[in-house]
């Protein structure tokens, strides 16, 4: 029961089998925030975002013995993260929202550094999770400058 728990949690229900699962659950994560997750405060939202890494930091090295690949594109959780994080400062603006995925999936493609650092160095579940939350936070400083300074 609990390792059918760790699948449906670390491939988002399955959506990392999908061709571009990265995009897939990012997408999928973006229809989330839209239907529930962008009128509820900021302590909750980033509530969600802590109690996702956290299980994910407790449970994923367990889960990758099931994969011969050091970051198999089947675990997409760190995509759900990363977008989550991507979208703290959106509100119900859907510019924003639209705009923090195509800079969140950008900056997950590009490895910016030190995404590139955690991405190539780390071969373990920080590794896994670091390049995504790295991306979501320039995604997010992007959003959050052009929110503030544009008036978007």
């Amino acid at each position: 029961m609990f390792n059918r728990f760790k699948y449906y949690f670390f491939t988002l229900f399955g959506i990392g089998n999908l061709p571009a699962s990265g995009t897939c659950a990012s997408l999928f994560t973006v229809i989330i925030f839209f239907l529930f997750l962008k009128n509820i405060n900021f302590y909750q939202y980033i509530f969600i975002i802590l109690i996702i890494l956290i299980i994910s930091l407790l449970f994923l090295e367990s889960f990758l013995k099931n994969y011969k690949k050091e970051d198999p594109k089947e675990v997409v959780i760190d995509e759900v993260i990363g977008q989550l994080i991507a979208l703290i400062n959106v509100g119900q603006n859907l510019k924003l929202i639209i705009l923090s995925f195509i800079l969140f999936r950008f900056f997950d493609i590009t490895k910016v550094y030190p995404a590139s650092y955690f991405d190539k160095k780390l071969k373990n579940k920080y590794g896994i999770l670091g390049d995504d939350i790295v991306a979501g936070i320039y995604a997010f400083l992007v959003v959050y400058l052009i929110k503030n300074y544009y008036h978007v």
